[in-house]
């Protein structure tokens, strides 16, 4: 969980030390950024860095996990009073979380971009694997009983995974609603079977 400040002067900094170190990433590199050039930029001493944070990457840390908290919510969303979900009769509307990747965008490609080089593409695939697996219980007896439940559920998870993390390297190409709708029908679908195409045996 994201650390609160009721202070509103210390939300000020807090908030100053965050927008600078972002400012200076979209030019540098982040292992090549220093604490010293934080405040500098800031325009505070490393006094008041250190009253609040050890080292540079705690100050990352906590930009990530304000995305991360507001990733949840936007995810639970159309699920938080329910305690089951039908995909055919949930509304693409109601699917929020590409909303959130998309009004995110300059900062997810920021952390997702070389220059950042701080694991972040794992960081969220391990947080939305989390989520997934800490809010929904899949079922396939319908489908096949002899399916194993974990790896249909890591199947069905890094599948989504990847689907999102290809969008936002799209750079957003298609818009939320669609993707929320094409979202749905991946969701509802099985195959059964699937076709080889000849010219890629050739």
């Amino acid at each position: 969980m994201s650390v609160q400040y009721p202070d509103k002067r210390v939300r000020r900094t807090i908030e100053n030390f965050k927008k600078t170190l972002l400012s200076i990433m979209e030019t540098k590199n982040f292992e090549d950024i220093t604490i010293t050039e934080i405040v500098n930029v800031a325009d505070y001493n490393r006094g008041t860095f250190y009253a609040h944070y050890e080292q540079k990457t705690d100050l990352l840390d906590e930009i990530i996990e304000d995305m991360f908290e507001d990733m949840e919510e936007s995810f639970r969303k159309p699920y938080r009073d329910l305690t089951e979900v039908d995909f055919k009769n949930l509304s693409p509307d109601s699917i929020v979380l590409f909303d959130h990747f998309l009004k995110n965008q300059d900062l997810y490609k920021l952390m997702l971009s070389s220059n950042t080089n701080y694991n972040f593409r794992e960081k969220m695939t391990d947080r939305l694997d989390q989520l997934f697996r800490g809010d929904f219980e899949f079922s396939v007896s319908e489908i096949d009983p002899n399916i194993d439940i974990n790896l249909f559920s890591t199947y069905r998870i890094h599948g989504i995974i990847g689907l999102i993390l290809e969008w936002i390297d799209n750079d957003f190409k298609q818009s939320p609603s669609y993707m929320g709708d094409q979202l749905i029908h991946i969701l509802s679908f099985y195959t059964l079977k699937i076709y080889i195409k000849k010219d890629s045996l050739a």
